[in-house]
Formats: structure tokens, sequence, C-alpha cells
């Protein structure tokens, strides 16, 4: 039985690495794999709500190109999670329109517990936008 245990313990240790991570960059080339949403907003609006709206969620930015339209944030380890990686892709439709699309990726691919946080986000701008 115990080696049993033994062997099974180095096997997860063996396929643990093969199991795939993500990081804040796999997020951002995931453009166009996302869920979006279009504002009735400024673009001006909407980029300077995001990373207000992210940091309320409890997840961090990490880095922000406005020139290209985009955030990063992410979410560090917790008790269930490995951490989430996310980017935000703000697209100026019009003067009165902004599209926003949401990519989350988790940190390790086999974390099931990891959190979506694509319609969160997404929600959390709704909610302070209509508040403006």
């Amino acid at each position: 039985m115990k080696n049993y245990r033994m062997i099974s313990l180095l096997l997860v240790f063996l396929l643990l690495p093969s199991t795939g991570c993500s990081t804040i960059a796999d997020a951002r080339n995931a453009r166009g794999q996302g869920e979006s949403r279009t504002y009735n907003a400024p673009f001006d609006t909407v980029w300077k709500t995001v990373p207000t709206a992210v940091n309320e969620l409890g997840l961090m930015v990490a880095g922000e190109n406005e020139e290209e339209g985009y955030i990063l944030a992410a979410k560090g380890i917790t008790a269930f999670s490995y951490g989430e990686n996310v980017a935000i892709f703000v697209e100026k439709i019009d003067d009165e329109q902004t599209r926003v699309e949401v990519v989350s990726k988790k940190a390790m691919a086999t974390n099931i517990f990891a959190w979506n946080w694509e319609k969160p986000i997404l929600d959390k701008l709704s909610e302070m936008l209509n508040s403006k």
C-alpha cells in the first residue's frame, strides 16, 4: 500500500509540468476568443473605468497599452486557485460606443476551481457605466 502511494505521488509530480500553464501574454494573444459587450459610452470613459472595475473585483492591473487598446490584469494564488490571467480589449466603435472584450485564462490548465472573469468584469463595467 505504501509503494502504491509513492508511485501515485511520483506520477503526479512527473505529469504536473505537462499540464500546461498560461501567462498574461497568452491571455493577450487570445484576442477574439473572449466574451464581449458594446457600451453606449465614449472610449475615454470606458478606458478610465476598466482599471477601477478590475480592482473592485479583486484583480490587479498588470499593464496597459492605450494605443493598442488593451489592459492586462491578474489574480494571484488563492486557497482554491493557482490564479487567473486576464486581457481586456477596449475598442472605439464610434464617438459614443465602445466595445470591450474580456479574455480570462487559468494560470494552470488543470485548475478546475479557477474563476472565469469575463462575465463579472463586463457586468461590473455595465454597472459602473450606467451609474455615470
